[in-house]
């Protein structure tokens, strides 16, 4: 029996006849205007795909900070309560877990779950470690560095998360 291999750029070639976030990460969250007419985009200009940036903005991406004082994650859980999160600091990894069960939306019913997982640099403080929820549904996890040489704690526990009521002030980068 003969089986056809077929390459990767071979699909992307059709076009708008396939659409490529079928399968990633997104599915769930409906078509926009980029997946019916990609070709639309790319008359104004190669190098115009606003939509599909902001679309990725706005999509759940982590985004994760680490200066000389500080090491926060920034995780938009805007499906989740914070009833519905959990969060965790085991070694020297924090875990992130949302799931919520079936709800009715746009498109009929869905349930999500996730789970992320970070390394903590070896120089974050554990014990004073924060985690909480903005009212746009911004997760910001954060914690402060101690000076080389000094140990952070290494324990396992669970870090609640607190709901703030202003919208979070992450960048949209």
């Amino acid at each position: 029996m003969d089986i056809a291999i077929q390459h990767p750029w071979f699909k992307r070639a059709l076009g708008p006849f396939y659409p490529s976030r079928l399968f990633d990460q997104f599915f769930g969250e409906g078509l926009f205007d980029y997946d019916l007419l990609p070709f639309l985009s790319s008359t104004i200009s190669p190098y115009y795909r606003q939509s599909l940036f902001r679309t990725v903005l706005d999509s759940g991406i982590s985004e994760v900070r680490s200066d000389r004082d500080k090491f926060v994650i920034f995780l938009d859980v805007k499906h989740f309560s914070p009833e519905d999160l959990t969060v965790k600091v085991q070694e020297d990894f924090v875990e992130i877990h949302g799931k919520h069960n079936e709800r009715q939306d746009d498109h009929g019913y869905i349930s999500r779950e996730f789970h992320r997982r970070y390394r903590l640099p070896s120089n974050v403080d554990q014990s004073a470690l924060s985690c909480s929820l903005s009212a746009d549904g911004m997760l910001t996890f954060s914690g402060p560095k101690v000076p080389s040489g000094v140990d952070g704690g290494h324990s396992e526990r669970a870090i609640p998360v607190s709901r703030e009521e202003k919208p979070s002030s992450a960048p949209s980068s």
